[in-house]
């Protein structure tokens, strides 16, 4: 109904100045937020939301056993869904499927254009969703240990973040001229200073950043781990002038807010827009332009100028220190001096 009085709007609404037909995804967007404050808005089940009891119990086994984090939650729970979905559709039930049945899947799904990536990603979701079935009888024995996705060819490491000398352009070309630019300023400064995840700005609080003593806390998404760290200069008067003239007011605690009503916490998808597009107003070149790039780099940055691999693993808010090699990724200079020097030396 709101498609059709959607499609009734663009009809007699003028042409823009870019020229094209205008006032359909305004219509949608403004319309459906009505009725979402009314509560008369019915909308369907997302795929990322559990659609029957054993996708349910799947989700509370990888939260509270496994302790994935929110984000690879939702990922796992859409790709069970779409599984399930596919079994329903072919008239197969899940007590009875064998290793075939889910390569079979698989085949259907690069046939669909997913990417080797997602495929073998999806595999492994299953796998371990099998894993979980067995214990509970809800499927043939041995089926998680015969389910493997597509190989991944990996060619030379490749630098997933920009150079560090252009996230530092970024930061000192950043604008602050209205409420939006303030916002964006102060999100990309944390996460070029403490190589924050997206989850982790979102979820900052107003009562995790400590002002007169320079402190803010962060608490990491993926190990719930706790952290204190000592704010910058740039950054605290960046956050400071964003919380104490920019951030509307809210009952919400989160620092980061939609500027437009009603106020709410900013999703994560937010954050990738900040950091896309500063990258591409500058034209930097980078694999990634999401807000984890910006991880990679500052990362990078700090093991290229000799700082210890334990410190950095600390201040990425990893356990270990055997994950820290996923950032560094060596140049042909760095490599060059590595193998610069005589035999005879030894």
């Amino acid at each position: 109904e709101l498609r059709k009085a959607a499609d009734l709007w663009k009809a007699r609404s003028t042409l823009s100045e870019s020229g094209k037909m205008g006032g359909r995804a305004s219509f949608l967007r403004y319309a459906k937020g009505w009725l979402r404050f009314h509560g008369k808005f019915i909308e369907p089940d997302k795929w990322n939301t559990p659609r029957d009891r054993r996708v349910e119990l799947y989700k509370r086994y990888i939260e509270s056993e496994l302790g994935f984090a929110y984000r690879t939650v939702e990922n796992r729970v859409w790709s069970l869904n779409r599984f399930l979905a596919w079994l329903s559709e072919s008239g197969f039930e899940l007590r009875t499927i064998s290793v075939k049945h889910v390569e079979k899947y698989l085949d259907h799904c690069s046939a669909i254009g997913w990417s080797s990536v997602t495929v073998s990603a999806s595999a492994q979701g299953l796998k371990v969703f099998f894993r979980f079935a067995e214990k509970r009888r809800w499927c043939r024995k041995g089926v998680s240990v015969g389910i493997f996705g597509p190989r991944i060819e990996k060619g030379p490491p490749r630098r997933k973040g920009p150079q560090w000398a252009d996230v530092c352009r970024v930061a000192e070309t950043a604008k602050t001229t209205n409420a939006n630019e303030c916002r964006a300023k102060a999100i990309w400064l944390l996460l070029s200073s403490f190589g924050l995840r997206s989850s982790e700005v979102t979820n900052l609080r107003l009562t995790d950043v400590d002002f007169k003593h320079s402190v803010i806390t962060i608490r990491r998404s993926k190990n719930d781990l706790t952290q204190r760290l000592p704010l910058t200069g740039e950054v605290r008067a960046a956050l400071r002038h964003f919380v104490m003239k920019v951030r509307p007011a809210s009952k919400f605690p989160h620092v980061f807010l939609t500027l437009r009503r009603p106020h709410q916490p900013i999703f994560q998808a937010s954050v990738y827009n900040v950091t896309r597009n500063h990258m591409n107003r500058l034209n930097i070149v980078s694999e990634s332009r999401g807000p984890h790039s910006i991880r990679h780099a500052c990362a990078g940055h700090l093991l290229e100028i000799g700082t210890s691999v334990p410190k950095v693993a600390s201040l990425l808010g990893h356990a270990s220190s055997r994950y820290v090699g996923a950032y560094l990724q060596h140049s042909i200079e760095q490599l060059r001096t590595v193998v610069d020097f005589e035999l005879d030396l030894l």
